[in-house]
């Protein structure tokens, strides 16, 4: 039997669920990321629940990617495995809010040379 057998582990009987909301709005860190929260759930018009929780997750990511970007260039240390895996996880998180990036109509030549010599 291994040590690891051996071990028990005991859960809590009771949950009991921690929200932004209720976070101490006087602490710097918690004021950014409910602006950035709001500035985020706008821009993509959160109109769900299920895009309100994937803004929450993208905001979160954000900013912990910002803080090791910042580390990196302090200490010039960086976990470039984890760096990486967050940023395909924000990436994963802007996409599933519909703010990738989408080509704008350019119309034919003529209507944009015409647009061009009304400027």
């Amino acid at each position: 039997m291994s040590n690891r057998d051996s071990k028990t582990v005991t859960l809590s009987g009771a949950f009991e669920p921690r929200f932004w909301e209720d976070a101490d709005g006087r602490v710097a860190i918690v004021r950014e990321i409910r602006t950035r929260y709001e500035q985020l759930k706008a821009d993509a018009q959160a109109d769900s629940t299920q895009k309100d929780l994937i803004a929450q997750r993208a905001v979160f990511v954000a900013i912990q990617l910002e803080t090791m970007e910042r580390t990196a260039c302090e200490t010039g240390k960086i976990d470039a495995g984890v760096y990486t895996q967050m940023v395909n996880c924000l990436t994963g998180l802007l996409k599933a809010l519909g703010l990738e990036r989408k080509a704008k109509p350019v119309g034919d030549l003529k209507s944009y040379v015409n647009g061009r010599a009304k400027s």
